[in-house]
């Protein structure tokens, strides 16, 4: 494990303590169901977030560029189909769904990992010999 996997996946942590706990405290939305939102909405953006860095990370070890290519656009991919259809399922399953508190919750996850998984997979990549530390 690189130091930008451990910052990574401690900053991942630190994350999940504190944001859903800041959500299910100030309870934004008059949602019946909000723990549950907030709960499922934070474990979708783990879902989606924590494999993508896995597999950009190692990605962007290799020598070869088009691997890295291959892996983002993969990731990509797969984070929309992924999220689609969750939002979708989660939405139609569940009854009375608290959409909104699932959304913020997703979202918030979504943007802070990615820039995490962003900022920590390519961090490495201008170093001298183009690998992670």
């Amino acid at each position: 494990m690189t130091a930008h996997d451990r910052v990574f996946f401690g900053g991942t942590l630190i994350a999940t303590a504190l944001v859903p706990a800041l959500i299910l405290l100030t309870a934004p939305f008059d949602e019946a169901r909000y723990v549950m939102g907030t709960l499922w909405g934070w474990a979708l953006a783990l879902l989606t977030i924590v494999p993508s860095y896995i597999i950009l990370s190692r990605a962007v070890r290799q020598e070869d560029s088009n691997r890295f290519f291959t892996a983002w656009a993969g990731g990509t991919i797969g984070r929309m189909v992924l999220v689609l259809v969750a939002v979708v399922l989660f939405v139609t399953v569940v009854a009375q769904p608290p959409t909104k508190t699932f959304l913020l919750s997703f979202f918030l996850g979504y943007m802070l990992l990615t820039g995490l998984e962003v900022t920590m997979a390519l961090g490495g990549k201008n170093s001298p010999n183009g690998r992670h530390a």
